[in-house]
């Protein structure tokens, strides 16, 4: 018996999905994915790549993946132990027929603090950080007593909104900025207002810049716990320097991303906090490495809460982000009140006040 014969297929819309199975291999494209450096998501990054590629026709098997996984896994570590701001870096390119396959690489483009306030300190129509001090800074500093009996200390004073505004207080102003491109325009700023305002270029927690000890009544540090402190290890040596300068009694007054009762943030919280200039701590942290250094927690409030009740209305919003960065919407996408952190102007006495027995 004559073996029966497949009988043609002729059906168009068949046909047609036929031919179009095979116009993946026949597609050429290259090009470049360009994301955050956090470790936290490498599985969610090798998804995203993997059904990339399966789009264009080259679908990885499971050796193939796993091999793609470890070196994602190797460069984002590489490059969040440069800097949080690092940008892992993707390139792709399919190979001609009738080979089906795609080829990539993999790096790292290192960016850090002061690469991205050079950048933002391009051309611009609006204030950078707000066109008013903190008004959270102003009222400490008056409580104080006699601004010319009390030295300020204000690190990441960026282009000087505080600092400015308290050395014409009369309040002897020292400023440390990491950024050259921020503390060029506060010297600028301070010349054209013929305002005295001496200017520490660098790292606060570097061992280069020769700040007095024992010295300033009050140290300010204005959106910098919140957005560039990477760790605690990092908070410590931050606060470490901020111990030694302080005299007995003086205080420390600085905004932080707090996490609300019962909540504790996971590795990817706290590293795309970091992505999205919101350094997440709890307060038990935030006390536990104050008190190792002498410093105690006297105050806390809520720093949207108080600028908003404090500023003068036509300065509200500071600028356009401010609302949704204070609410921690950068980090979470939630409604305003419902994200589990909270920034947080906290301030703390360094051990030695005189009036504390009273």
């Amino acid at each position: 018996m004559k073996p029966k014969k497949t009988p043609r297929e002729n059906h168009p819309a068949v046909l047609k999905q036929a031919v179009l199975r095979k116009l993946p291999p026949r597609i050429d494209t290259k090009g470049e994915i360009s994301l955050p450096s956090v470790p936290a998501l490498l599985d969610q990054y090798l998804e995203r790549l993997l059904a990339v590629f399966a789009a264009l026709g080259r679908k990885f098997n499971e050796p193939e993946a796993e091999k793609l996984r470890e070196i994602l896994e190797r460069w984002l570590k590489r490059g969040w132990n440069q800097s949080p701001h690092t940008r892992l870096v993707v390139r792709y390119e399919t190979e001609p027929p009738p080979v089906s396959t795609i080829s990539y690489s993999v790096s790292v483009d290192v960016v850090t603090i002061a690469d991205e306030y050079q950048r933002w300190t391009g051309p611009r129509t609006t204030a950078l950080f707000g066109a008013l001090p903190d008004a959270k800074v102003m009222e400490l500093a008056r409580a104080q007593g006699e601004p010319a009996s009390t030295p300020i200390l204000d690190i990441g004073a960026g282009t000087g909104r505080n600092a400015l505004p308290l050395a014409r207080a009369g309040f002897p102003t020292d400023a440390v900025e990491l950024a050259p491109s921020l503390a060029n325009i506060l010297r600028h700023e301070a010349r054209a207002a013929d305002t005295q305002v001496r200017v520490f270029e660098g790292d606060a927690t570097g061992k280069t810049l020769d700040l007095p000890r024992s010295h300033y009544g009050l140290v300010i540090i204005a959106e910098v716990v919140s957005s560039h402190v990477y760790d605690l290890d990092h908070l410590r040596r931050l606060f470490e320097v901020v111990s030694a300068v302080l005299r007995p009694g003086g205080c420390v007054l600085f905004n932080a991303f707090v996490t609300m009762e019962g909540y504790k943030p996971d590795a990817l919280a706290r590293e795309f906090g970091l992505v999205a200039l919101c350094s997440v701590f709890t307060r038990q942290e935030l006390d536990k490495a104050m008190a190792e250094l002498g410093l105690h927690r006297i105050e806390e409030v809520s720093t949207l809460r108080y600028e908003k009740e404090h500023l003068p209305s036509e300065a509200w919003p500071p600028t356009e982000w401010f609302e949704d960065w204070a609410s921690g919407r950068n980090v979470f996408d939630l409604p305003r009140g419902r994200t589990p952190i909270d920034l947080r102007w906290l301030t703390y006495r360094r051990e030695g006040d005189p009036t504390a027995a009273r």
